[in-house]
């Protein structure tokens, strides 16, 4: 009953009409709602204060970024099993919660110039058993200092590894070739022969240049559906995160700082944030078992 009154707890401000309604939709009684806002809190007990200073402290560490579930798991890599419910619980009582990704409001609209529409090769197919067979890549957009600059980032889908990320005051070829060829030198490939690397329809990846890049390195382009972003969600949702957790680390960035801030914020994300997908291992630390074990 109580997770029924907690439902409607933010109406205290309410009309009592609203309350009388919404008492009604959920199926409890406005007495007993009025109740519960009465009732006393059950103290904390000194468990769970001594579990909440924990839990602040690698929140605190990660800027916010950091959930129930992945706290939880932070906290049994320290030596300490606590189930990520109560880690929850623990937050939601001490008004902890992570940063929200941001969503994207609109649509960006596509258009239908001259160019190159390659074959879906990837066909949301995210996972790899070895390292270089499947790589995902994309553009984003970074305001800084009321100036635009353009991120390109390429995601080794085996260990969700950004291995390459370059920055450009334009969104030409010549980011996107920086950043393929700085994977390439990244994984040590003579050649990226066998490598499917999977982007969106920008302009620039349906360019001739593109085409003729993927022919002198040896790569096979793959591409998602026009406007479908789900076709390369992997990378989509690298960015949102970036874009959200960045500046939690670096809220001070400035256009003299952010190329140093953003390869550190890169650093981190591959050496030290541990993801589900992996095992809640950071992408450098699967990789490296993954080397020791071949």
């Amino acid at each position: 009953m109580s997770k029924k009154y907690e439902a409607i707890s933010f109406l205290r401000k309410a009309n009592k009409y609203t309350v009388v309604l919404l008492c009604r939709v959920i199926g409890v009684s406005k007495s007993g709602y009025y109740d519960y806002l009465k009732r006393e809190k059950k103290p904390a007990s000194n468990e769970d204060k001594k579990l909440l200073t924990r839990i602040k402290r690698i929140y605190t560490i990660n800027c916010g970024t950091y959930g129930a579930k992945r706290i939880s798991k932070e906290l049994k890599s320290k030596g300490e099993i606590v189930n990520h419910k109560k880690v929850a619980r623990i937050m939601r009582e001490a008004n902890l919660k992570s940063k929200v990704r941001i969503k994207k409001s609109t649509k960006e609209s596509k258009s239908c110039s001259a160019g190159f529409i390659y074959e879906n090769l990837l066909d949301r197919d995210f996972d790899a058993d070895h390292p270089n067979q499947k790589w995902v890549t994309d553009m984003t957009e970074l305001w800084v200092d009321n100036q635009k600059v353009y991120i390109s980032a390429l995601m080794d889908l085996f260990n969700r590894e950004i291995i390459a990320f370059e920055i450009s005051d334009s969104p030409n070829l010549q980011l996107i070739q920086d950043t393929i060829e700085g994977a390439q030198r990244k994984r040590k490939l003579k050649t990226l022969n066998g490598v499917l690397i999977h982007s969106d329809q920008g302009s620039v990846y349906r360019s001739h240049m593109y085409s003729d890049l993927s022919k002198s390195l040896g790569f096979t382009p793959s591409m998602s559906r026009k406007a479908n972003c789900w076709d390369n969600a992997v990378i989509e949702s690298f960015f949102s995160q970036l874009k959200v957790e960045f500046p939690c680390f670096y809220p001070n960035y400035s256009r003299a700082s952010y190329k140093g801030d953003l390869s550190a914020y890169i650093k981190r994300f591959n050496g030290k944030r541990i993801q589900e997908r992996l095992g809640f291992i950071s992408p450098k630390s699967y990789y490296l078992r993954y080397k020791k074990s071949a």
